[in-house]
């Protein structure tokens, strides 16, 4: 069953946003299609970008964090709104997959690589609305480069780490190597090497003072 979100006095909390995003999380493990019915103000707060498409391609919904990443997504074309052909795609595959396999319920996964620093992780599956007879394509969109800088700021408060920490964590965080990440800071891998071993030094002090 759906998680249904309510607001109180108009003001959005953390126990109803995570409900929200947990509802768009598990909604294609369903076993049926559910009705969700999420208040905007909700939806708005999310982090990640929302879309609700019909299958021929019309939008019928974007939050704010959605509208930001089409515009990101069609730099170089006139219509800034409008549905990238990659996306587009994913959407289509999720099409396919109900008229192959009528009985299923699908979620399409995949990524979307900008360059070579920006990549968003783009989920589909269907959703039924109340006030339309067939189920949309519900896409949740994340920015991963955001994503991985919003934990590295809770982490580097969290467990005190200093700006060069901080850098080297975001870093780290993303994948890069210690070499890597030393030609990326113009520093020596050892250097890399001593900041890492105060970070999980500084990790460790605060699990054990969780534990305590």
């Amino acid at each position: 069953m759906i998680s249904r979100a309510c607001t109180a006095n108009n003001k959005v909390d953390l126990f109803q946003l995570q409900k929200a995003r947990t509802a768009l999380q598990t909604y294609a493990f369903e076993k049926n299609y559910e009705q969700i019915d999420l208040p905007q103000e909700v939806i708005k707060d999310l982090i990640d970008g929302v879309l609700i498409l019909t299958e021929k391609r019309e939008l019928i919904y974007a939050n704010e964090c959605a509208r930001r990443i089409l515009r990101q997504l069609n730099q170089e074309r006139s219509l800034v709104n409008q549905i990238p052909e990659e996306v587009w795609h994913i959407c289509q595959a999720l099409i396919d997959s109900r008229h192959l396999f009528p009985n299923q319920y699908w979620l399409i996964e995949s990524k979307v690589f900008i360059g070579n620093s920006i990549v968003f992780n783009v989920q589909a599956r269907w959703l039924k609305l109340e006030d339309r007879d067939r189920p949309c394509l519900l896409l949740s969109i994340r920015d991963q480069c955001q994503s991985i800088k919003d934990i590295v700021n809770e982490e580097s408060q969290k467990y005190g780490l200093t700006s060069r920490e901080k850098e080297i964590w975001l870093l780290h965080r993303a994948n890069y190597t210690y070499k890597q990440v030393a030609l990326e800071l113009c520093i020596t891998p050892n250097t890399v090497k001593k900041h890492m071993k105060s970070i999980y030094s500084k990790q460790k002090a605060m699990l054990m003072l969780q534990e305590a």
